[in-house]
């Protein structure tokens, strides 16, 4: 694994297998609209399902909510497949967002990627939260790394790890 100093400028390469590399970079400026079609893509099919999608609501949620000092580009082999952000509070680090493409998903990355994440932020000694729509499959990743419900709100549940 290859970091850079700083905790906070982390980035790291994960060698998944020896045909490719999951690579976490900063986000710039110009990820803002990947970051943004990404959440659309993959938020609309469960926010429709409990009957709560309005695209304009949509973007300007994630205008309000994107801070690209937080969030960082996942790649693979140089190609650009998710994304994440990480608010890191004196008691917490809150995964706010985390998605990968759905023509990626299921092929490893997202555990891959959070694995090394709750590995690296263990020696933090703060709890690890995040909050996942209730029909949202991400669920039952979340439980393999470890999380377990401990809220439940009326479409989302609060998971701790």
């Amino acid at each position: 694994m290859d970091t850079v100093s700083s905790p906070r400028e982390r980035r790291w390469c994960y060698p998944a297998s020896m045909t490719r590399h999951i690579n976490l970079q900063q986000a710039k400026a110009e990820h803002y609209d990947f970051a943004l079609h990404l959440y659309l893509l993959t938020m609309r099919p469960y926010m429709e399902e409990l009957d709560m999608w309005d695209e304009r609501q949509q973007r300007a949620i994630f205008a309000a909510q994107w801070k690209r000092e937080e969030a960082r580009i996942i790649s693979v082999d140089g190609k650009d497949v998710g994304w994440l952000q990480v608010a890191e509070l004196p008691t917490e680090i809150r995964l706010q967002k985390f998605y990968i493409s759905p023509s990626h998903q299921r092929s490893g990355i997202g555990s891959e990627v959070m694995s090394n994440l709750l590995a690296a932020w263990r020696s933090t000694g703060k709890k690890v939260v995040l909050r996942v729509l209730k029909n949202n499959p991400a669920r039952r990743l979340y439980e393999r790394l470890g999380f377990a419900v401990v809220a439940e709100e009326s479409v989302t549940f609060r998971m701790r790890a």
